[in-house]
C-alpha cells in the first residue's frame, strides 16, 4: 500500500499535466471544509425532518379523529331523532287491536309520514340508508311497502347477522358495527358500516332496532386524505378487533395491532412510538373514537419519511453540488490562467489530425507563448492557403469530367430524327414536320440549358417527354408514357440529361425487343427525408443479371449507343455525389425492368 501511495504522489509531482495538477490542488483545499462541515450538517438532518413529520402526522391524526367523531355523532344524532319521533313512540306501544277500533286511516298515515321523513334523512353522503327492523305484529306494516317505504323490515331479516347476536347476548342497547358484523344483504344494500340501537318493550324483550347506516368509503376517504406518505397507513378497530375502516386495506393486514395491545404499546397518544413490522422499522400512534369505543391507528415506515422528504435532500444535495460546481470553476480559472495559453496551442495543433486548423487570435502578450501563437497562426493561415487552392482545383477538374462526360451523349437519336423529319417532308406532311422541328429544337435546347449543368425535375421531365414524343412519330404512337411525381418535389434539381438515357435504353432494349414493339414507360418518384428516389419502369423484355452488372460497368456495347448512355448517366450521377448515389436494376425476364435513382434532395436557389 505504501509503494502504491508513493507511486501515486510520484506521478502527482512529476507526470501529471499541470493544468490537472493545479486543479487537484485547489480543490482539495477548497473542499476538505465542505466536506467535514456537509457531513456534520447531514448527521442532524434526518433527525429534524423525522421530528417535523412526527408533529405533522400527530395533528393530521387529531384532526382525523375529530372529523370521524363529527361523523359518528352526526349519525348519533339521526338514530336519537328517529327514536325520539312521536310517529315512532306510537308505532312501538299501539297494537293491532287498538288501532282497528280507533281510527285506522289516521294512524296509518302518520306511519307514511314518518318514513317519509325518515327517508329525508337518507343524504347518500354519510348516511346511506336506514332501516327498522319490527317484532311480528306489525307485519300488516312491513309488508305494505306503501306503508315501509323500505323502511320498515321484520327482525326475521336480521337474526342469523353477527350484531343481533352481539345483542341477545349482552346487554348492549347501541352497538357501532363494522362490516363483518352485516348481513350480506345489508353490505349489498344499505352500507357498510351501521350505528343499530336497540329498543325494548315493557316486558324488556326485544321490540325494535334502529339501524342507521355510514357510507364507509366517506370514513375511508377521510382517512386517505390525512395520510400523507406513502407505505403509511390510518385505520380504525372496534373492540373485537374488527376493521372498521382504513386509508388503504391492503396495508392494515401488513400494520394490524390488536385493539387490547394498543393502549399499553402506545402509553402517550400524543407521541409516536416504534414498532417493528416484518423487520420493517415504523413509527405508531394512535387516537380513540370517543363515542364508538374505536381507536384509530397512525402507522409510518421510517423509510417512507426519507422517501417523501427526498425533495429536501434533494435541495441539500443540490446547494452542496452547486458549492462543488463553484469550487470547481474557482479552481478551474485559477489554474487556466497559468497554462490556458499554452493549452489553447495544444489544442489547435491537435485538432489538425482531425479536421482544418484554425488561428488563434492574436496575442496582446509578447513573451515566448506570444511569439508561439504568432508563429502558429502564421503556419495555419499558409495551410489554409494552400488547402483552398487544392480544393478549388479538385473542383475545376471535377467539374472538366463531368462536361467530359456530358459531351458524349449518344448522337444516334438526331440522325434518326432527322431521318424521320426528311421522311415526312418527302410524304408532304408538312404540320407532323413542323412538330417534329419544333420538339426536336425544344428538346435540344432543354439539352444545352445555356451551359447549366443541373435542371429542375420539372425541367428533366419535359425533357424525356419531348424524347419520348419523337419517338412515337417515329414508331407510330407505340411508348404509353406516364409520370407519377408529386408536385412538391418538382422544383428540386437533377443533374440533366439523366433520365432521357435511361427511357432510351427500356424502349430500345426492353419495349422494342417484343414482338409487338409497344410497351409502357412509367416514372416515379418521392422524397425519403433528404433523398430523392425516382423509378423508371417499363414492360419490356427484361434483363438478365450478369447484363445488368455488365450494363452498369459499361462492357455492353450497341449500335444505337444506348448502353454508353446508361453507363454515363451512372457515371455522372457518381462523379457529381458521391459512389453512394446512382442506378440501381431490378428485372425479371419477359415481364419488366426497373431502374432506381437515388440523388440527395437539393432544391433550386431562387
Amino acid at each position: 500500500m505504501i509503494k502504491g501511495l508513493k507511486k501515486v504522489l510520484r506521478y502527482y509531482s512529476t507526470d501529471m499535466k499541470l493544468n490537472h495538477k493545479l486543479l487537484i490542488s485547489h480543490l482539495i483545499l477548497i473542499l476538505a471544509p465542505i466536506l467535514i462541515i456537509s457531513a456534520l450538517f447531514y448527521s442532524q438532518l434526518f433527525s429534524i425532518i423525522v421530528a417535523n413529520t412526527k408533529d405533522t402526522e400527530l395533528s393530521l391524526a387529531r384532526e382525523t379523529a375529530d372529523n370521524v367523531e363529527n361523523t359518528i355523532e352526526d349519525v348519533r344524532n339521526v338514530s336519537n331523532e328517529i327514536v325520539s319521533n312521536d310517529a315512532f313512540t306510537k308505532l312501538l306501544t299501539y297494537n293491532t287491536e287498538e288501532v282497528n277500533l280507533k281510527d285506522p286511516s289516521k294512524y296509518y298515515n302518520e306511519i307514511l309520514a314518518f318514513t317519509q321523513y325518515v327517508n329525508s334523512m337518507i343524504d347518500g353522503i354519510k348516511v346511506t340508508d336506514i332501516k327498522i327492523y319490527l317484532d311480528t305484529p306489525y307485519e300488516d306494516i312491513y309488508d305494505n311497502p306503501k306503508l315501509s317505504g323500505d323502511i320498515l323490515k321484520p327482525i326475521s331479516k336480521i337474526q342469523n347477522s353477527y350484531w343481533h347476536g352481539i345483542f341477545a347476548s349482552t346487554s348492549k342497547r347501541l352497538l357501532f358495527c363494522p362490516s363483518l358484523y352485516l348481513t350480506s344483504e345489508e353490505e349489498a344494500n344499505s352500507g357498510q358500516i351501521s350505528l343499530v340501537r336497540k329498543l325494548v318493550n315493557n316486558e324488556q324483550q326485544e321490540a325494535a332496532y334502529v339501524s342507521v347506516y355510514l357510507n364507509k368509503s366517506y370514513i375511508n376517504s377521510m382517512l386517505k386524505e390525512y395520510t400523507t406518505l406513502s407505505e403509511s397507513a390510518k385505520y380504525i378497530v372496534n373492540e373485537r378487533d374488527a376493521l372498521v375502516a382504513s386509508s388503504d386495506v391492503n396495508l392494515v393486514g401488513k400494520y394490524l395491532v390488536y385493539y387490547e395491545n394498543i393502549p399499553p404499546l402506545v402509553p402517550d397518544t400524543n407521541k409516536f412510538v416504534t414498532k417493528y413490522f416484518s423487520s420493517e422499522r415504523c413509527y405508531i400512534s394512535y387516537r380513540e373514537i370517543s363515542g364508538a369505543g374505536w381507536y384509530m391507528l397512525s402507522v409510518i415506515p421510517i423509510n417512507s419519511i426519507w422517501s417523501e422528504n427526498k425533495i429536501l435532500i434533494l435541495e441539500f444535495l443540490s446547494a452542496y453540488v452547486a458549492i462543488l460546481v463553484f469550487a470547481c470553476i474557482v479552481s478551474l480559472s485559477l489554474s487556466n490562467s497559468i497554462v490556458r495559453r499554452i493549452s489553447s496551442v495544444i489544442d489547435k495543433m491537435r485538432s489538425v489530425k482531425t479536421g482544418k486548423p484554425t488561428p488563434l487570435d492574436s496575442p496582446t502578450e509578447h513573451d515566448e507563448i506570444g511569439d508561439l501563437i504568432e508563429t502558429y497562426n502564421y503556419m495555419v493561415t499558409e495551410i489554409t492557403h494552400l488547402s483552398e487552392e487544392q480544393l478549388r482545383t479538385a473542383s475545376e477538374l471535377r467539374t472538366a469530367e463531368f462536361k467530359a462526360l456530358q459531351a458524349q451523349i449518344n448522337p444516334h437519336f438526331l440522325y434518326n430524327t432527322l431521318d424521320m423529319i426528311n421522311w415526312l417532308s418527302k410524304k408532304g406532311e408538312n404540320e407532323e414536320v413542323s412538330a417534329a422541328i419544333l420538339a426536336l429544337s425544344k428538346f435540344y435546347k432543354m439539352t444545352l440549358s445555356k451551359g447549366n449543368i443541373v435542371v429542375t425535375i420539372e425541367e428533366e421531365l419535359e425533357h424525356v417527354s419531348l424524347y419520348i414524343k419523337l419517338q412515337n412519330m417515329r414508331y407510330n404512337n407505340k411508348i404509353h408514357y406516364t409520370v407519377d411525381i408529386p408536385d412538391n418535389i418538382l422544383d428540386y434539381t437533377i443533374p440533366k440529361i439523366i433520365f432521357q438515357p435511361v427511357v432510351e435504353n427500356a424502349i430500345q432494349h426492353g419495349i422494342f425487343g417484343k414482338e409487338s414493339k409497344e410497351g409502357n414507360i412509367v416514372i416515379t418518384g418521392w422524397l425519403e427525408e433528404d433523398i430523392l428516389v425516382f423509378l423508371i419502369s417499363d414492360d419490356g423484355i427484361g434483363i438478365s443479371e450478369e447484363k445488368i452488372q455488365d450494363l452498369l460497368a459499361g462492357k455492353i456495347k450497341s449500335s444505337s449507343g444506348s448502353g454508353v448512355g446508361i453507363v454515363n448517366t451512372h457515371n455522372r450521377l457518381q462523379l457529381f455525389y458521391d459512389t453512394n448515389f446512382g442506378l440501381s436494376y431490378r428485372s425479371r425476364l419477359g415481364e419488366y425492368t426497373e431502374i432506381e435513382i437515388r440523388i440527395p434532395a437539393i432544391r433550386k436557389e431562387d
